[in-house]
């Protein structure tokens, strides 16, 4: 049997011949239909149809709570953030919803999951071409849509590393300068700590107004600082889908490195989390070699990668 994927602007191409068929297309902003049209040798018509709905995230979230629980570690935060961020669709047949994917804005994939009685190769490599996915970004636990990927990529490459803490760990105490303090920060201290980030980071200030507004009014965001000056600042980012596990992350000046600082930022942040019976995670960049190292002397393990692939 041969095989077609055909698209709309193939539509009336294929209609010319009469060995097609062609049923229940639909073409409208929200709704892409995939077609697989074939015949076999005595000329008989198969017929396979997948519809993709551009969906809001929160109304998968059912579906992505059944995803989470299959995986063998956790997300992690930031990139479970990206990930809502990104636009998702609906996998259904005509009659039941099949799964979901999540793509970014620059077409590469964040998040995919199908029932298993679909045959998920076949499907994936229909949803490359139909979203124009040029690549996936995705946890190397992530097993399913790993291997997919896998039969795909032309290249793939470690983005990050992911850390987590051993149960038993016994984490020292945290060793702050004696003329500095480490407290929880204020609406009045967002500007502030806006600046410090911006000119640290060189991320955009808007988007870091906004993400540090949303930890300062839960309770999670910290700055060491001396005289009213921001010297590093932790959060503590309690995970909203993922409980009991908490994202630690620590941004130390550029004045102030090299001190001792960003690790014990996280000792603190660790030892706040074995307090409240919460499983602290993080992760940085592989180019990060400073962060891994405070990482690693606070007593985190790396077992995980988030890992790039282009198609």
């Amino acid at each position: 049997m041969k095989l077609y994927a055909v698209r709309y602007d193939n539509l009336l191409s294929c209609l010319k011949n009469s060995r097609y068929l062609v049923c229940s297309f639909v073409r409208a902003a929200s709704l892409t239909r995939c077609l697989i049209i074939g015949t076999n040798s005595k000329g008989s018509v198969q017929v396979n149809s997948i519809a993709l709905t551009k969906t809001p995230a929160s109304d998968l979230e059912a579906f992505k709570c059944e995803y989470r629980k299959t995986l063998s570690a956790p997300l992690d935060g930031m990139w479970e953030h990206f990930t809502t961020a990104a636009n998702h669709y609906a996998i259904k047949s005509s009659t039941d919803t099949l799964g979901f994917c999540a793509v970014n804005a620059e077409h590469k994939l964040m998040q995919f999951s199908v029932v298993d009685t679909l045959d998920a190769r076949e499907l994936f490599g229909r949803l490359v071409v139909e979203l124009k996915l040029v690549g996936a970004i995705l946890a190397s636990f992530e097993d399913r849509a790993l291997a997919l990927c896998m039969d795909l990529q032309k290249t793939v490459s470690v983005k990050a590393l992911m850390y987590h803490m051993p149960a038993v760990q016994d984490v020292a105490a945290a060793d702050f300068p004696p003329d500095t303090s480490f407290d929880l920060l204020r609406y009045c201290d967002l500007q502030s700590a806006v600046d410090f980030a911006f000119e640290t980071l060189g991320q955009d200030a808007r988007w870091l107004s906004h993400y540090f507004g949303d930890l300062i009014e839960k309770e999670q965001l910290f700055a060491l600082r001396r005289d009213g000056e921001i010297l590093a600042i932790g959060e503590c980012r309690v995970s909203e889908t993922q409980k009991p596990y908490v994202d630690l992350g620590m941004v130390v000046g550029k004045a102030y490195r090299r001190q001792g600082l960003g690790t014990n930022v996280l000792r603190f942040l660790v030892r706040l989390c074995q307090t409240r019976d919460q499983k602290p995670i993080c992760s940085t960049e592989c180019s990060n070699v400073a962060s891994q190292k405070a990482i690693a002397k606070v007593g985190f393990v790396c077992r995980h990668r988030m890992l790039e692939f282009s198609f």
